[in-house]
């Protein structure tokens, strides 16, 4: 599982913004790190499914690798990317049904050369479109989001997939844990005197 800081996020959208073939690419990034959207959701999506009032995208489960439809919210960085689009696709394809086209109208296929050069000069190594929606996870996971939300927000098949995030909100783990030193009736932590065990046998077993 390979994901990125913000501070490297930054810096490739940056880097992004400097291919002129593919004006595209930071919106892309933008939207898909806030997201967690899969590469064939970006790709596909059609204005139709955006609802710029309510900042909602929407997945039908046709769309979806699950099979499952789901409503996709939309933060302040990714509204601001998505309405980017609209303003690229008024001005020079205003027929065009795709959020991610061409000015030709056509939709884009294929971000992996571009990407991967914008990768090249952030010094990203070994690093994948696809880990964009693991980024978005992976920030989620340390922001305390708790892994029901993330799983519906990225539309995974079980809770078993979104268990791989776990481990990133140590600060999560670090509070339950310190319940045990507030005072209980077996005494504080740490205060035990001779011949007598402040800790349960229950949970010493």
């Amino acid at each position: 599982m390979r994901w990125i800081t913000r501070a490297q996020a930054e810096n490739l959208i940056d880097e992004a913004g400097k291919e002129p073939r593919a004006p595209h690419l930071p919106d892309l990034i933008r939207i898909a790190v806030n997201t967690g959207m899969r590469r064939a959701e970006l790709l596909w999506l059609e204005w139709s499914r955006v609802d710029l009032e309510n900042r909602l995208i929407y997945l039908e489960a046709r769309h979806t690798k699950a099979g499952r439809r789901r409503s996709v919210p939309l933060n302040r960085n990714a509204y601001q990317a998505i309405v980017g689009r609209k303003q690229f696709r008024d001005e020079h394809a205003p027929a065009s049904p795709w959020v991610f086209c061409r000015r030709s109208g056509n939709r884009i296929g294929d971000v992996k050369n571009s990407f991967a050069s914008a990768c090249a000069r952030a010094g990203i190594e070994d690093f994948h479109l696809h880990d964009l929606r693991h980024t978005c996870a992976a920030w989620l996971a340390q922001a305390g989001v708790p892994l029901a939300q993330i799983r519906d927000l990225l539309g995974h098949s079980t809770i078993k997939v979104t268990e791989r995030y776990a481990h990133l909100a140590p600060e999560n783990a670090r509070g339950t844990v310190e319940v045990l030193d507030h005072e209980s009736r077996f005494g504080h932590v740490g205060g035990c005197t001779e011949g007598k065990d402040p800790v349960p046998s229950a949970l010493t077993s």
